[in-house]
């Protein structure tokens, strides 16, 4: 009786949590089916609530097994995954997610003291959790090198010893690491020459590494518009988030540039949404369609805290302020998967993936290249043309003809 009595109040703690958090009452649903299995497979087998029973429960109820990716499993299966760990979330500390947390790290004598104050200076800007871990994780790897090629202070660091580091570091890791580690390196460099550790700035020498995907991450019209449903609108939050994700699909607006929009950035007399983009600098017009601007009205009307801010969107819990764009990438993801779309490995799923799709739609309806580089805000319109790749109406056109079989044999032409 016990037994039941701590996992029927787990599941009341995760499902009033949920609902408090906007989740669609149709996704609770389907993790509540998960749980009655669960408590029906403990009773049966006699075995009490834990992470060893829980996920034997997962490999003989679904096959899932403990070293499955997660990323691989099919959508019900991540479904019924996420139902267990949601509640042993709820056990250990009252959260259905875990809070985040930062890397650990311990960086080598004599360098600890003055790697310790750049990270301590980097978090009192309150970049994101990811931005603070990326630094970690690249200071880390510096630390072991510099320890490594026997360098005895911080003065020492010269670009023999930068090109030395990148060199070391791309022995063994891909170019998505380099480029995070040219990002914190350029910081940390800029850090030592402005507070005297180094009497030169060495930070322009790190050059971006420069990681391109060759075909973007596009999604149907059928399959965005699903994703936008999946928002609860009758919760606060699941109408900030609905109005916030509209804009990035209707308008193709950057992430950062929906979290920083301020009021007098949008013309209600000339339906219009005018601003300079974050990433180019551009001065960029766009129209402002009804349905968006109705979506804004609601945001302002019921779910936006009574705050005199002149940034539309705002966090809903204190500290209010203006939103972090990776904040905006969760809201995306997780709407994605609340939803079921099949989101294969390598695929993008957060907001950018709403541009290539705004901009894959555009050119199926004959949008001309420059109209749609002015949209997205490109600077130029090489930077659009990435998007003919999954121009697949066009590349059909363009395709040969496939040779007949005639005169052909397993072992080549007769």
């Amino acid at each position: 009786m016990k037994q039941n009595e701590k996992i029927d109040g787990l599941i009341i703690q995760a499902t009033q949590a949920m609902e408090r958090d906007g989740y669609k009452p149709g996704y609770i649903k389907k993790l509540s089916h998960v749980w009655k299995r669960l408590k029906e497979y403990l009773s049966d087998n006699n075995l009490p609530f834990g992470k060893d029973s829980l996920w034997r429960f997962l490999t003989d109820e679904y096959g899932i097994r403990q070293g499955n990716n997660f990323a691989h499993l099919k959508p019900v299966n991540k479904i019924r995954r996420r139902a267990i760990h949601i509640l042993l979330n709820c056990e250990e500390d009252g959260r259905i997610t875990h809070e985040k947390s930062y890397l650990p790290y311990a960086f080598n004598e004599p360098f600890a003291t003055v790697l310790d104050r750049f990270l301590k200076e980097r978090k009192a800007g309150r970049p994101s959790l990811a931005t603070v871990n990326r630094d970690i994780y690249t200071l880390n790897h510096l630390s072991k090198y510099l320890q490594e090629t026997d360098i005895k202070s911080i003065d020492s660091i010269n670009t023999s010893t930068i090109m030395g580091f990148f060199k070391w570091l791309s022995s063994s890791k891909g170019l998505p690491t380099m480029r995070s580690a040219s990002a914190s390196i350029r910081l940390l460099l800029k850090y030592l020459y402005i507070n005297g550790y180094l009497e030169k700035d060495f930070s322009a020498f790190v050059q971006p590494v420069r990681v391109r995907k060759t075909i973007p991450s596009v999604y149907s019209t059928a399959e965005i518009n699903e994703m936008l449903e999946s928002y609860n609108r009758a919760s606060a939050i699941g109408i900030r988030n609905y109005a916030m994700v509209l804009i990035a699909a209707r308008l193709g607006m950057r992430a950062s540039d929906i979290c920083a929009l301020k009021f007098d950035e949008i013309h209600w007399d000339r339906n219009t949404v005018e601003f300079v983009t974050k990433k180019t600098e551009k001065y960029s017009v766009l129209p402002l369609p009804a349905d968006v601007g109705n979506a804004i009205i609601k945001y302002l009307k019921c779910a936006r805290p009574n705050l005199e801010d002149e940034h539309v969107f705002l966090r809903m819990e204190t500290p209010h302020g203006a939103l972090k764009p990776a904040s905006m990438h969760m809201i995306v993801t997780r709407a994605f998967r609340n939803t079921g779309i099949i989101i294969n490995p390598g695929k993008r799923h957060g907001p950018h993936a709403l541009r290539a799709s705004l901009a894959t739609a555009m050119l199926n309806e004959n949008v001309p290249l420059p109209v749609i580089s002015e949209t997205l805000s490109h600077s130029t319109t090489d930077a659009t043309r990435i998007y003919l790749k999954v121009d697949i109406k066009s590349l059909r056109r363009l395709a040969l003809e496939v040779p007949g079989l005639e005169g052909i044999w397993m072992g080549g032409v007769r």
